[in-house]
């Protein structure tokens, strides 16, 4: 791995022997050290002179592969098949194609390979490309042909099996096994990377990353995900929105138009502890008091030993103006555990104000929220969450409201459709015409979303995604009264570094009860 030496012994030596043997060594050279352009030129060179020299093809071809210039490497590879069959460069086409989101053309040509020859390791590859294409029913047939061959197959599909159903502890378990016995699984060492960014796990992450790029320097995923994992853990963000929400009601008193400017600043304290800042200002007015102006600052603190549990909490200050001169305390604090590997419970305390009207503003309304969730993943595709809310109220009211909901994807990323139901029950303990507080409120909602993955490449932790997002959600609560929400979202990494986002609802309900409306637009950066 010591690539700038061996670059200059090639250089005396081409000085010596300049034929195309030396000069595809030096060429290779640069390929693992990631110098896509220096090797390109070298091979292209050879190919000048020689164009059908096999392994100066193949090596070309690499090139473009781990550039991501997919279809160029999957021509010089097909091309590389003309002037020789070669079954590891059919497996490298098969790869890339794979690598390019073409899962049915990579698994074609593995059911090919297989069908002249049953070999494990082309089974075992042919199982995860059906992993990475969602296809996770047909990966488990796959791995279960080939676990007779040996226990680290059956460990493989066992780690991954627990990584889909999102069982945390017992995939990390598993993988930790299975590269104690294959150190050099760069899939198992990949998967373990990838579970432990989702899990804000850091440092190993990194250096699972790092353990990838030391036995494949060309994994140009793992140095994506090493790339993003260094941003998120080791750099500030800066977050800069804007939110613009409108709302009209015959029957209760509510925003007639809001716009909120917001700047947060996020510090890492090291790979497990935060330390935020938030600034918000924004502008209300209702049909009895236009105008207020309030200013909002937040401080926050937060740690987490990933997976198994987090704590944070958080103080603010609210001011206002038009001759509203009290200031407002905000603070809150939470808490969440892994239980039995199956899901996650959180607790929640906040202390908050009310804003949906003008005289909850002018009295200074607010409510100690105390909440429960419980969240499991029962399988793949299907999530259930269970959760309380009570709140306690500055005028002596109080609420008691539970629900259930559930999610099923019908599809899976890149291309998600997606059914939530949420049920809840909100009973006050008396109306206050101040704000709304029914009892026996209840509310029946089906939501139907679609999110597309528009990436270049297969969705991993580190690429930069690109997507667009669609739920139309109707509901039906207690007073026979029926809603329609249609949201809208668009999310694009630009860089690694840079992400912008733009959301956007509507709601509107039967006999024009109530109708609203809002866009928020977000950028983020990191330093």
């Amino acid at each position: 791995k010591k690539y700038g030496e061996a670059e200059k012994i090639f250089e005396n030596a081409l000085a010596r022997d300049d034929t195309p043997g030396t000069r595809l060594m030096y060429g290779q050279a640069f390929l693992y050290a990631g110098d896509y352009a220096r090797a390109e030129e070298i091979f292209k060179g050879i190919l000048k002179n020689y164009p059908d020299d096999f392994e100066a093809t193949v090596s070309l071809a690499d090139t473009y592969a781990y550039s991501k210039r997919f279809a160029r490497g999957e021509e010089l590879y097909g091309k590389a098949l003309e002037i020789k069959k070669d079954p590891a460069v059919t497996r490298k086409l098969a790869d890339t194609l794979s690598w390019d989101r073409k899962y049915k053309d990579a698994v074609a040509l593995y059911d090919a390979m297989l069908a002249e020859k049953d070999d494990p390791e082309a089974r075992r590859q042919k199982a995860r490309i059906l992993g990475w294409a969602r296809d996770y029913a047909g990966a488990v047939r796959e791995y279960g042909k080939v676990a007779p061959a040996g226990d680290v197959y059956r460990l493989e599909m066992d780690a991954k099996k627990a990584y889909w159903s999102n069982r945390v502890n017992t995939a990390l378990r598993d993988y930790g096994e299975l590269i104690r016995r294959e150190p050099d699984n760069v899939e198992a060492m990949f998967d373990l990377s990838q579970l432990c960014s989702y899990q804000s796990m850091w440092d190993d992450a990194v250096e699972q990353y790092d353990k990838i790029l030391g036995v494949y320097p060309t994994h140009f995923r793992a140095r994506e995900g090493r790339e993003k994992a260094i941003l998120i853990s080791r750099h500030p963000l800066s977050g800069t929105g804007y939110e613009f929400f409108e709302a009209d009601s015959t029957s209760r008193d509510m925003d007639i138009n809001m716009n909120r400017f917001c700047q947060e600043f996020r510090v890492p304290l090291g790979p497990k502890a935060n330390v935020e800042g938030t600034y918000r200002l924004a502008g209300r007015s209702f049909s009895d008091f236009r105008d207020i102006v309030e200013n909002e600052g937040r401080f926050k603190v937060s740690y987490a030993e990933a997976p198994d549990w987090s704590i944070g909490g958080y103080y603010g200050l609210v001011g206002y103006n038009g001759g509203l001169d009290e200031t407002v305390h905000l603070f809150g604090a939470n808490a969440g555990a892994r239980v039995f590997d199956i899901g996650t419970a959180t607790f929640t305390y906040d202390r908050e104000r009310l804003v949906n009207s003008s005289r909850v503003i002018k009295n200074y309304y607010y409510s100690h929220d105390l909440k429960q969730r419980f969240f499991a993943d029962i399988n793949i595709r299907l999530k259930i969450g269970i959760d309380y809310l009570y709140s306690s109220y500055s005028d002596g009211n109080h609420r008691n409201e539970p629900g259930i909901d559930a999610l099923y994807y019908l599809s899976l990323e890149p291309k998600a459709l997606y059914l939530r139901y949420r049920y809840f029950y909100r009973e006050f303990h008396k109306k206050v015409p101040e704000y709304f507080s029914p009892k026996g409120f209840t509310t029946n909602a089906l939501t139907i979303g679609w999110k597309h993955f528009l990436n270049k490449e297969e969705i991993f932790f580190g690429a930069n995604d690109l997507f667009y997002g669609l739920e139309y959600e109707p509901a039906l609560d207690s007073e026979y009264i029926v809603s329609h929400k249609f949201s809208w979202e668009l999310g694009w990494d630009v860089t690694k570094r840079l992400n912008l986002s733009v959301k956007g609802t509507v709601t509107a309900s039967s006999a024009n009860v109530y109708r609203d409306g809002g866009v928020t637009v977000a950028m983020k950066y990191y330093f």
